[in-house]
């Protein structure tokens, strides 16, 4: 069994440096999105700006549990090294609150390849979100919300809350790795899925309620990216199409753009958030336990939400402008006023030599 793989001081360094770059990132993002007006963008800018919200508010989020996850063969526990000290329902509720928001932006994710779908291919059987946009869109957001994330937070509350079963099989393994006692006076709270036991014969038994709750979870999980897929093949058949052919050529140009931009948003995650998080999930049912290294996989989600507004600025070409505009105007009166202040000490000389020349000649 792999133990700690990572030190809790590297960790909260890590998650320090995370969060700062996240918020000052998605806080430009966020400037150049409200300041920016981009032509054929429109209403899906508020879409990127809610994003990004979230991706600040996940950061911090991580910065205020600093989330660790030891997987063993028989299942998975997860924890905040900053609420070990706190009650068991504060521990359980701070660890929803991660794992509600964490999984908010892949429900966010996939909801951008709707609009975008909507928005390119104009479906007749979704027609409707034309008539009343504002209104549609809000209700299927709602809606979507309450069924995915609503979804998520059910199959957590009713299957990863601590119970005497999986305190007992995973409080050995936590005094050895990490000297943390799960069966100290305040019970820490945490998240944790047992996936088989020994019963007395000294056999494995399965157990079916955990065996349905990781089912439920994956279900939700992977449906978002097979939204995604599904809206993928229909925009590269409707950019292939001959209709987007005789759009004008900035309109194609913008609509390539942003769906550039978004299957980068859909790669980085995947190799970030969806792998690593699917690795948490299924390993552990293969009875291979990769301990410490659910550490690593949760430390690596924490690199998506600095990354994101680099996509957005770098590959929508009117944000990038705006970047460079910005970053001009804050570097000229920079330049400026240190030419001014390196030119003085020349004039203040050259007025001291002329007065010692005239002083001279007197």
């Amino acid at each position: 069994m792999f133990g700690s793989i990572v030190s809790e001081d590297f960790y909260h360094a890590y998650s320090y440096t995370t969060t700062a770059i996240s918020t000052v990132s998605n806080a430009l993002l966020i400037y150049i999105l409200l300041a920016t007006h981009v032509v054929h963008v429109g209403p899906y800018r508020y879409l990127l700006l809610t994003f990004s919200i979230v991706d600040v508010i996940i950061s911090f989020v991580h910065l205020a549990l600093i989330p660790a996850i030891h997987m063993t063969k028989f299942g998975y526990i997860y924890w905040g090294y900053r609420f070990l000290r706190e009650s068991t329902a504060v521990g359980v509720w701070a660890g929803l609150t991660w794992v509600l928001l964490f999984y908010q932006t892949f429900v966010l994710l996939a909801f951008h390849y709707v609009y975008r779908y909507v928005m390119l291919c104009s479906p007749e059987w979704l027609s409707w979100f034309r008539r009343r946009p504002w209104r549609n869109w809000l209700i299927v957001t709602f809606v979507a919300d309450v069924i995915f994330v609503g979804g998520i937070f059910l199959a957590c509350l009713f299957g990863f809350v601590p119970t005497d079963v999986s305190r007992k099989a995973f409080a050995p393994v936590l005094r050895k790795v990490y000297n943390i006692d799960l069966f100290a006076s305040n019970a820490p709270g945490f998240l944790g899925i047992v996936y088989w036991t020994i019963n007395e014969k000294g056999q494995k038994q399965w157990i079916p309620f955990s065996l349905f709750i990781i089912g439920c979870v994956c279900f939700l999980f992977f449906t978002t990216a097979l939204i995604m897929l599904a809206c993928i093949m229909q925009i590269f058949k409707e950019l292939r199409a001959s209709r987007f052919a005789n759009l004008a050529p900035a309109t194609k140009r913008m609509q390539k753009q942003l769906f550039r931009t978004l299957l980068w948003q859909t790669v980085i995650p995947c190799i970030t958030s969806y792998t690593p998080l699917a690795m948490v999930f299924l390993v552990p049912l293969t009875g291979i336990p990769l301990g410490g290294f659910g550490t690593v996989f949760i430390m690596s989600t924490a690199l998506f939400p600095m990354l994101d507004p680099y996509i957005v600025i770098f590959l929508i070409s009117g944000y990038r402008k705006a970047l460079i505009g910005l970053l001009a105007n804050v570097i000229k009166p920079t330049l400026g006023q240190a030419s001014h202040q390196v030119a003085r000490p020349f004039t203040d000389t050259n007025s001291q030599i002329t007065t010692m020349n005239r002083a001279s000649y007197a």
